[in-house]
Formats: C-alpha cells, structure tokens, sequence
C-alpha cells in the first residue's frame, strides 16, 4: 500500500479513536473508580491540547492526557505515570479496534488509579503479577498495577453485561468476554475436572487470587465472576459454549503467533540485581557501583591487550563496532566491540536523574531493571550509582574499551576505528589501537555541544563556529569555481585552520582583512544574511575565548559542570546562561558543591516539562525561598559574554547584558558575575566520531547524505548516514541522544525536518510526564527497539528497518477542532486494505496492555493473527548474523571456527544483545571474564523482567 494513504487512514484512525475517548471516557472511569467517582472534566492546555481532569471523592485529582499514536508491535497502549504532578498520559495504538476500545481505557486507567494510590503512600509497585494462569501464587496476596487494570477490565465488561439498555447480543458479547478474562486471570481452573492433581491446585490458586480481588470488584462483578468463575463442565450450557469457543479462538492465536520474544536461561547477571536475582539493596548501591567500576576496567585492560596482541603480530582485528553507551546499552550487542569513555552519567556529580522512579518505570520493561528498587519512595529520583551499576552491567557483556573512537578511511578505502585510551596518572595517553569495521558501525554518543553565548539566532541564523566555517567554505569554493583569484588559497587555510583548532579570533581576523571580504556576500540577495551572521558567530566565539583565557574555570560550558569538570568554589556568584534542564541541573550542582554561592538562572521561562520533573519544583523550594535565597531567575534575553577588570577583587569578571520585556516595554539591564556557565542549548554538528571521517571524505570528493530510520511500526529509531567515496560506500547509524539532533550539514535546516522531529518527540513523550525523547528512559525504550528492527534486517526482512527522507505522516497530530473524525474517515472510505493486526475481532478475545515474553508451541506453519491476551503482536525472530564480508589485505579477519548452533531466545530487554557463538558471528576479541564482580553473579535461569 502507498504510504502516503496508509498514513492518512491512519491519522483519520487516530481521529476516530479520540472522538470515542471523549464521548466515552466519563462512563469508563465512572465505573472502575465506582464510588470515588466524583467528576471528570475536560480541560484546554495554553497550547491547545485536550485533557481531562478526573475527581474523586477522597479529594485527589489528576489530570489525564490521552492520545492515540503509533506504538510498536505487541503494544496497545501505555500510561506514563507522574506522579510528582498528578498528570498521567494515556497514549492508545492508532491501530486499535474501535470494539476493544473502552476496555483497554479500563485497564489503563485502573492501573493508573493504582500507582497513583500506592505513590501517595510511599509505597513501591508489586513487581510481580498475581492474575495470571502462569503466576506463582505461594504466599503472595498483593496486586500489581496491571492486576488492578485487569480488575477494572472485569468491573467495565461486567457493566456492559449488567446494562439493561444494551441490546442482548452485546451484553452476551460482554459476558463471554468476562469470562475468558476469568480465565487469563487465573480465577478458574482451566484444567478437566478428571485431571485430580492439576485440577486441585488450579482451584486453589483461583479461589486465592478472587479472595485477593474481592474488595476491588464491583457489585456486578462480584456477581458474575461468583457465577462465572467454576470449571466449564459445571457452567450453563450457554456459557460454556462461549468459554469453549473463545478457549479455541485462543489457542488459534497462539499458533498463529510468530514470536520474537521468548525465554532463555539468563547467562549473565541482569542489571542492577544480586546473585539471587533480587534487586540490590539501596545501601549497597554505592559500593556495588565502585565494584562494577573496577570490574569494568578488567574487562577494558583483557579488551585492550587482545587487540595490541593481534595488532603486534601484523594482524588487523576486525569487529562489529559501537561507538557510546549510556541508556542505549539496552541495544547492546555482546559480540560488538563497545568503545566508551564511561561518560556522562559516570562522572555527573549530581543526586541523580530528573526523574523518579515512577516516572522511569518503563526501565524495567526495556532495561531489565527495578527503578523502584532503588529508591526509599516512589516519587524520589532514580540515584546516580544505581544508573553507573546498570550501565556498567550492560557494558560488559562483552568485548569493552574506556575510551573514545573516531571512524577513518583506510588505505585502501575501508573504514576503521582509531580508539584513543585517556591517560593514568599524568603519563602520556597510550598509542591509540585500531580496528577494520564489519558490518554498519552504530554511533550513540550523547548529548551534542552547546551553543556559544551570542550566537545569531532566527531563520538565518548560525549556531557555530564549525558550521560558519563551513558556510565561508562554501561560498570561497563557489567563488574558486568562478575563477575569482586567491579564493582557493583562502579556502584552503580556512580548512586547515579550523582543524587545526586555529582561535576564532585569528580565523576572523584573517578573513575580515581578506580583499575577498567584499566578493564573500556580493550578489547572494536573501542569502546574504546567512553569509554576515557566520562572521557574527566567529566574533561570538572570539568573545567566548578570550572569557575563558581571561577567567580560566569560571567561564563553562553546561556539560563541564554536568562531568564535574570544574571547581564550584572558584567564586560565589554564578550567573546560567540558559533555563533549559541542564542549565538548572548546572544551578543545583553549584549550589550543592558550594554551600556559599547564589547563582542566577537567565533565559527563556523554564520549559513545561521541568515544573513535571522531581529536581526543579524541588530546588526552586529548597532554594529559592525567602530563608535561602541563593536562587535567582531572570526571564529575559542574552547576548554575547563581556568581561571587565575588577579592581576591587583584582579579577576578570563578567557582565552578561540582558532584554526583558517586549516591544516599547523593553528594559536593557546588566548583571555581575564570577563565574559563568552557558547553557544555551544543543549545537546539531555530526556526532565527534565521525567529523574526521566526514572530512576525509570531503577531502577526495566524496560524497555524504542521510536519513531517518523508522522500525515497521513508525517508531524512531536514529538517522542513518552513507558515506560514498571512490566508488564504495560505508553506512553508519546514530542511536541514542544524538540522534534527535540532526546535523545541519546532513539534513538542511530550511528543511524544517528537525522541528518535525522535536515535534514527534513531543507527541510521543508530552512535557506532563517530566520526560523528553533524548532522556535515559526514553533511550533505552528507543535503542532496544532499534536493536529489534536491526536484528530483523540481518535476518532478511527488507522492511524491519524504513529509511525515510521525512517523519511518517501519522506523527502529525490530528486538528480535531477543525476536521471531524468522520469527514477524515470520508476522506479514506475508499480504501479497503487494512494494516490493523488480521483476524476477525469478534471471533479473537481482546489484546492485553503489553505483550509478555511467552514460549509458543512448534506448529508446522505460523501466520499472523489478531493480538490475543498475554500474546504479542506478530514480530520477527532473532536472526543469525550473516557471513562478515570478505576482508582485504590490510584487513586480515580471525579465522577460528564458531560452532554452528541456533541462537536462543532473548528477552525483550535483551533484544539485540545475540549471544555468543551464533553461525557466522566474528570471534570475540577476548573470551568474557569467568570472574564476575564478587556479590554479583547471574541470578537463575527464569527470571523475568518485572511488570
């Protein structure tokens, strides 16, 4: 089908669901609240969004923002729970059956109503499900947030089963629906009566899990389930033929299933758990964190020696190469050489995360671990070390480097890694070590540079020294081509110039003395503008040099104060150029690391989602305050950085000149500061990795162009770039933080792609859950995704992985106040083929929340079907890594033989991580350390991921 059509079908699905939620969504959550229901409102953001705010009769309130949108495979909804503001996103599978519709709102909103209630008490979430055939009942007698959406599932089909005013046939839809979740849930025995034992255990377990349930049912819960919940041979003969058939329907599903999630022996420890597979007590964080520290650089030093040992013998190791780390390590593949300087998070010397544990719970669906674990409540931030152990945890489940890697050409035209290792001790850094790549590099190496105070802004503007050199760059190589004299020796020392890190000042001065001066903006008209700002730029930049030679450790950059690459104490007052997160979490790292300093925050009003994060209301109160006042913000506009000589304090210090106010109401104030922090938010250049590759290539007339990169289900999983130079090309892919900062270079910002990007960021992940799509969570989910589609394309489905030149339509939210769902149903009613999972809805029972890692039985031939309870959607299976490609001379590739034997099953949190030894995967460059950290061996075959 073209995708243009399918995107508008399904931006009129989106439409339509949304219309049935409005109309809706006061019966559903009249019913699984029951008696704390009190009102339910619909409500008008600043920014023109529709929300509801939900009442109770206990006084608590909560505001609910509900969307449909694309999800991936397995997936029908997901609530996002903040519980710092009380706001819960509610987002909804625009792929969804309109007939499934309320009651996946029931469950969604009973299992929001339960964290909700178990925050307010400090309590953390069961980890485990009760309502479930396959649940391990023992002692147990607490529910889980998803056992109490299954409950409000029971209560809303009850309901419908109950209401007079139905016509029959969907109240007996209703009842028999209730009853195969009878099932599902565990609160009948499945087993024949004949079978003693089986059957005998099974009824015990069901009685336990509705006595646990009881005092959540509603009244006409209690009384269909106490008539529904017996064995099938002592219902009515009614019942039972619809139990029966809905038993079938299942079993169907299930052998129609393609599963790509399984079970399998966990062969290495799971992050943040003991050898008992028990999280770590919170006490032991900080230890275990030096520990895997140390345990980490073992597996670093076994790494680095492998690689010198080949290299010495004349041998050049090739290997799959991933260049980064942080929260995208859930895509972690062993096999891969990982090259990782233990950034960011290792070395931030703040409290932890902005986030709580409520907040980040999804971690332990696409991470493994327990984030509720790790805290003494709920609400309270995820902790620093708990972040290094997970990380650590996954980095070494294979071959590791601590250090940084930049991608180069070869000699004869392959693509390598240059790995530089940091120094010890003062020595001089060893030599760097170097690796031939097999296969597509991946690249996910964080948060891109900040932008210099005074850069230009607008629609032409230049957001760095880099980019206006290149800008320059073009225009001399248009003016070489037209034979303007002298243009290509300036072009020429304009490149060797700013790689050889040349001052901005220099740069600018030579170009500003240059007879071409005139010639570089002459005849450009509109472009022009473009043209005077890059000089702009360098001026700015100049400024930003000589503040910091002038004022050495108090002129910053946010991400040296964020790796704790400064002194705090080197002044009292710090002025933050900036009032984005990190220019508030630079604020409280100050302020904590100097008892003595009072810092102001001067920018933009503080984004929506930071009054939606546990750190900011936090610190405005703990420090801001009127016993405090060590806090200051300024909403106000900044311009380039001034310094002046303070007699006084015999120091250089700075005066940061501001605008507040708007039109004739303009005030131009100025503010005094030792120390200064610039904040002002993210540069888009290429990823540090591939810049010098970039210009090798550049350098012998290559060629370099990029995409978006989308699974099959529409999700973001990175941008793509090839590079093609003397008739090859190399592929490589950025994962991760950077790569929802698109290269100005690749992707032009008159494009408007990067808002369009920013946008799908937004929608996906709305400021109300204190989130953002370049956050650790959101990371996890995106890398564990993307090593899904990756695996896929291995395996040799061409469509795993869509390369797109723009986002896909459906990312565009749906303009309900000016087109009714039904005109946007009109506007498709045509179109016949439907990409909604197949099957026929009323025969299938409806599909659960998310789908649970399940072994599915042999069958001859498998094809997909409608999602079914417990059951993911269709997805595709791990793949075999095929045969590396034949290396060259200067490339020598290990020939030991692997034994050929078929990958095992991998859970979800795991997905990409393919375990060693598969047919065709290239040897490890070392063996894994049979050694684990003490304390700290793998936990035992089974266990699960958590709810």
């Amino acid at each position: 089908m073209d995708t243009t059509v399918t995107d508008a079908r399904l931006r009129a699905r989106q439409a339509t669901l949304m219309a049935t939620v409005k109309r809706e969504l006061r019966a559903v959550t009249s019913v699984v609240l029951g008696d704390r229901f009190e009102s339910i409102d619909e409500r008008i953001s600043e920014d023109g969004r529709e929300y509801f705010t939900l009442q109770d009769t206990h006084g608590g309130s909560a505001d609910l923002w509900l969307d449909a949108i694309p999800m991936a495979s397995g997936m029908i909804a997901n609530t996002m729970t903040n519980t710092t503001t009380d706001q819960y996103v509610v987002q909804i599978s625009d792929r969804l059956p309109d007939e499934f519709l309320t009651r996946v709102l029931a469950h969604e909103v009973g299992e929001l109503i339960a964290v909700r209630d178990r925050s307010s008490q400090g309590l953390a979430p069961v980890r485990e499900n009760l309502l479930s055939q396959e649940a391990d009942i023992s002692d147990r007698h607490e529910l889980s947030s998803r056992d109490h959406g299954r409950i409000a599932e029971l209560n809303w089909l009850a309901a419908r089963a109950s209401d007079a005013e139905l016509p029959a046939p969907q109240r007996a839809e209703a009842r028999a629906d209730l009853s195969a979740l009878i099932d599902q849930c565990g609160m009948r025995p499945v087993s024949a009566v004949t079978e003693a034992e089986p059957y005998e255990a099974e009824s015990e377990a069901a009685e336990t899990r509705r006595y646990v349930s009881r005092n959540y049912f509603s009244y006409e819960a209690k009384h269909l389930v106490a008539t529904l919940a017996h064995p099938i041979e002592h219902l009515d003969p009614t019942d039972a033929t619809a139990l029966q058939a809905s038993r079938d329907a299942a079993l169907r599903a299930e052998r129609q299933v393609e599963a790509f999630i399984g079970r399998r022996e966990v062969t290495m420890p799971m992050p943040g758990y003991d050898q008992n597979g028990l999280p770590l007590p919170r006490d032991q964080l900080k230890a275990a964190s030096v520990q895997w520290a140390e345990y980490r650089a073992q597996v670093s030093t076994r790494t680095e020696e492998a690689i010198e040992g080949q290299l010495a013998k004349g041998e050049f190791p090739t290997r799959s190469v991933v260049i980064g780390g942080g929260a995208s390590l859930t895509g972690r593949d062993p096999d891969a050489l990982l090259i990782d300087a233990a950034g960011r998070w290792h070395l931030d010397p703040g409290q932890g995360i902005v986030q709580s544990a409520d907040q980040d719970r999804d971690l332990a669906q696409w991470m493994g671990v327990d984030p509720h674990s790790t805290v003494e409540h709920p609400g309270h931030r995820l902790p620093i070390d708990a972040v290094r152990i997970w990380e650590d945890q996954l980095a070494t489940r294979g071959d590791v480097v601590n250090g940084h890697a930049r991608l180069r050409l070869g000699r004869n035209g392959e693509l390598l890694a240059e790995i530089q290792r940091p120094a010890e001790d003062g020595k001089e850094a060893p030599p760097p070590l170097w690796v031939a790549c097999d296969g597509v590099p991946s690249i996910a190496t964080g948060l891109t540079p900040e932008v210099v105070p005074g850069m230009p802004r607008g629609d032409d503007g230049v957001e760095s020294r880099a980019e206006a050199v290149r800008l320059i760059d073009d225009r001399l190589r248009e003016l070489e081509d037209e034979g303007l004299p002298h243009a290509g020796d300036l072009r020429t020392w304009l490149t060797d110039a700013e790689r050889g890190g040349t001052d901005a000042r220099t740069v600018l001065d030579v170009l500003k003395s240059s007879p071409l001066m005139e010639a570089l903006t002459a005849g450009l008209g509109p472009g022009k503008a473009r043209i005077d700002n890059c000089f702009g730029a360098l001026a700015a930049t100049g400024k930003w040099e000589t503040a910091r030679e002038e004022a050495p450790g108090r002129a910053l950059l946010g991400d040296e104060v964020a790796e704790n690459r400064f002194d705090a104490r080197k002044t009292k007052d710090w002025v933050v150029a900036g009032s984005g997160g990190t220019g508030v979490a630079n604020a409280e790292i100050i302020l904590t690391q100097n008892l003595d300093a009072h810092v102001t925050v001067i920018g933009a009003p503080p984004p929506s989602a930071l009054r939606h994060q546990v750190q900011f209301p936090a610190m405005e109160k703990a420090y801001g305050g009127p016993d405090e006042k060590r806090l200051t913000f300024i909403t106000a506009r900044l311009g380039a950085i001034e310094t002046y000589w303070d007699e006084e304090a015999e120091e250089t210090r700075f005066q940061i000149a501001y605008e507040e106010g708007e039109g004739e109401n303009i005030q131009r104030k100025v503010v005094r500061a030792g120390g200064y922090v610039a904040s002002l938010g993210r540069t888009n250049p290429l990823p540090p990795a591939l810049q010098v590759l970039a210009n090798e290539v550049r350098d012998r007339s290559g060629e370099i162009s990029g995409d978006l990169q989308f699974d099959k289900d529409d999700q973001y999983i990175g941008y793509g770039l090839t590079f093609t130079v003397d008739g090859k090309e190399h592929r490589v892919d950025v994962d991760g933080a950077a790569s929802w900062q698109l290269p100005r270079e690749i992707f032009a910002p008159e494009s408007g792609l990067q808002q369009q990007l920013n946008e799908m960021g937004l929608r996906g992940l709305p400021s109300e859950t204190g989130n953002a799509a370049p956050g650790f969570s959101p990371v996890a989910r995106q890398s564990a995704l993307r090593a899904r589609a990756v695996a896929a394309a291995q395996a040799g489905d061409e469509s795993a992985v869509q390369r797109r030149s723009t986002i896909p339509e459906r990312w565009r939210r749906p303009n309900l106040a000016s087109e009714s769902a039904a005109e946007m149903e009109t506007a498709t009613e045509t179109e016949t083929e439907t990409d909604a999972p197949g099957g026929d809805p009323a025969s299938a029972t409806p599909p659960q929340r998310e789908a649970q890692p399940r072994q599915q039985p042999p069958t001859a031939e498998r094809t997909p079907s409608a999602p079914t309870p417990d059951r993911p959607e269709p997805t595709t299976p791990t793949p075999d890594r095929p045969e590396p490609t034949t290396p060259t001379a200067d490339r020598p590739a290990s020939t030991t033989p692997t034994p050929d034997r078929a990958a095992p099953d991998i859970p979800l949190w795991e997905v990409g991580m393919r375990p060693r030894g598969t047919p065709g995967a290239p040897r490890p460059t070392t063996q894994q350390p049979q050694q684990l950290p003490p304390g700290h061996e793998r936990p035992g075959p089974g266990l699960g991921v958590g709810d």
